[in-house]
């Protein structure tokens, strides 16, 4: 006998509850429960060849930790790794069983493999599945319950030589639940495991619109769901007639087999399409999400640091004021780090039982001795994260920024700020990516305009140097020129790094150029992207052009160039 939905969730809801709770004990006192984690996760690994290099038996305490073990990066593990992969070696970094290897988005041109446990999977599992479904069932009750989720969220899985299989975290996580993906979610398998040939914009739209009762909404990052969103608003007539007729437009990019296959699943829907067809027609001038889908009630996705610009265009365009965000707290390969306390807000609290938490002040630079754990960190202070997770990894330099916001209990909130190590310095001026954004999005707040989307690039083969902005912008005012939205992206860039403002007017840095992208310039690198084998789930955005791919593919999609005119 089948399950429903309605019983799929509520036998699991009792874990999400006992996950809310256990996260509201542990921050109450989390120096002790993060303690009480590195000395298990050291007697665990005690006896493998890193354990015993660095006398893990001999240490009793964090004192001890921090004198014996030295602080750590990848290429001190590149090695076991690699004999982990090719040779099939155990007990190298970890006790703990690997059951797959995450690829890491290699936002600078070299992804890495690092492995994953099973009990690394069990943290991630825990607070990415579990404990949204304590909160939201805290803060909205169970009348979500009931309705299913329109993922966007798309699995890319690959294997190994010694069928070991390896890919984002994120796809590991979707296909332990690859048994329920029907019942819980609207997109059919093939769109949330696609093929590369497959526009999988499309398809979650159909489906989404399809399900008039979807209860949330669901991706990586909340700007592949703006994408959608602007697809749908572009294409909606197209949508509608396939769900009228039960069809999948031709023009649409899919495999045989695929197209075939959901032909043989989908039904003509013309009550569906009728109410469809009364909602479109009303226009986008007001939030269409809560017509579309009127009991939706949360969306959750990565909306903070350089992905808050996308989730103010979605509330404002899109959602309106009624539907929560669940904004995602810092996740990577290497493990999980904080989670939201509520709805609706950006700050999340560090969770003690996940992995053993280090920081050093950024402006410490490699001064390891200002090193301090969660207990001594300072509200507003940003710092680098040092970890020691449940994967191997030893007091591993995470090379992200963050900035401390508060504290939920007793346990310090915080943000994401940057990438240490894609700080741009044209001429020693450290301006950093979430710089670089609040830029442009100012830019566009204070003009008026709609800012598609945005990337820099730091000209140094010009002279003097100078920023190259490259802009696709959707709607504009009549009144808004080119040549007025350049003169005050350089203006905000000069607030937000006051000294690069400096040496743009001392003409010591050049003019800030604009290059205006042509239109779905962004969705094109996307689709180019997919088709070259990366996952939906590590296609962040383009925010600073680094390799000669990119510079070559965004300069090639250029409408307009507008430089700084007289003197």
């Amino acid at each position: 006998m089948e399950l429903s939905l309605e019983q799929i969730r509520r036998r699991n809801i009792p874990t999400g509850i006992m996950a809310y709770k256990t996260l509201q004990q542990d921050t109450i006192n989390p120096m002790e429960v993060n303690e009480r984690l590195l000395m298990k996760i050291l007697r665990d690994n005690q006896d493998t060849e890193y354990g015993k290099k660095y006398n893990f038996a001999g240490i009793h305490s964090i004192e001890d930790y921090q004198k014996n073990v030295p602080v750590s990066q990848y290429d001190d593990y590149a090695g076991y790794i690699i004999d982990m992969v090719k040779r099939n070696k155990k007990n190298l970094i970890t006790a703990y069983d690997v059951i797959y290897y995450c690829e890491t988005s290699g936002t600078l041109g070299n992804p890495k493999l690092l492995p994953l446990t099973d009990k690394s999977l069990e943290v991630f599992m825990t607070y990415n599945v579990a404990y949204i479904n304590g909160l939201v069932l805290d803060k909205l009750g169970d009348s979500w319950i009931s309705g299913r989720c329109m993922s966007l969220i798309e699995a890319k899985i690959d294997e190994m030589e010694n069928g070991m299989q390896y890919g984002p975290v994120s796809s590991r996580m979707v296909a332990g639940a690859r048994p329920y993906l029907k019942y819980l979610y609207t997109s059919p398998e093939e769109v949330m495991f696609p093929r590369p040939d497959t526009n999988t914009r499309y398809l979650h739209a159909r489906f989404g619109l399809m399900d008039e009762n979807i209860s949330s909404i669901s991706s990586s990052f909340c700007s592949y769901f703006l994408e959608i969103m602007r697809y749908i608003e572009k294409h909606h007539e197209m949508i509608t007639d396939d769900i009228e007729n039960g069809t999948l437009h031709e023009s649409i990019r899919m495999n045989p087999e695929v197209r075939a296959k959901l032909l043989s699943e989908i039904k003509p829907m013309p009550e569906r399409a009728r109410k469809l067809r009364s909602i479109f027609a009303e226009g986008f001038d007001t939030p269409i999400i809560p017509k579309l889908w009127p009991k939706l009630q949360y969306y959750n996705g990565v909306c903070t640091g350089c992905f808050a610009g996308y989730a103010d265009k979605l509330r404002e365009r899109y959602l309106g004021d009624d539907i929560h965000f669940y904004m995602w707290g810092i996740n990577a390969s290497e493990g999980l780090f904080s989670v939201p306390f509520d709805l609706d807000c950006g700050d999340g609290t560090l969770v003690p039982g996940s992995m053993f938490y280090e920081f050093l002040p950024v402006e410490a630079g490699d001064d390891f001795s200002q090193i301090v754990t969660m207990d001594r960190l300072e509200t507003g202070k940003i710092y680098e994260i040092i970890l020691t997770n449940l994967s191997g990894f030893y007091r591993y330099r995470m090379r992200d920024a963050v900035r401390v916001m508060g504290k939920y209990n007793n346990t310090p909130t915080i943000q994401f700020e940057y990438r240490i190590d894609q700080t741009l310095d044209l001429l020693d001026d450290h301006t950093t990516e979430t710089a670089l954004s609040t830029a442009a999005e100012n830019t566009a707040k204070d003009l008026g305009f709609d800012l598609v989307d945005f990337s820099v690039y730091p000209d140094r083969d010009s002279v003097p140097t100078r920023y190259i902005y490259f802009m696709e912008i959707g709607k504009r005012p009549d009144t808004v020129s080119y040549p007025q939205i350049r003169d005050c992206l350089e203006k905000n860039l000069a607030m937000v790094n006051p000294y690069l403002g400096d040496l743009i007017i001392n003409a010591i840095c050049g003019s800030t150029v604009l290059k205006i992208s042509q239109d779905e310039t962004y969705l094109l690198y996307r689709d180019v992207m997919f088709m070259k084998g990366r996952s939906t789930a590590q296609l962040k955005p383009v925010r600073v052009i680094r390799n000669e791919f990119q510079r070559k593919f965004f300069f090639a999609l250029i409408e307009e160039t507008i430089e700084k005119t007289g003197v």
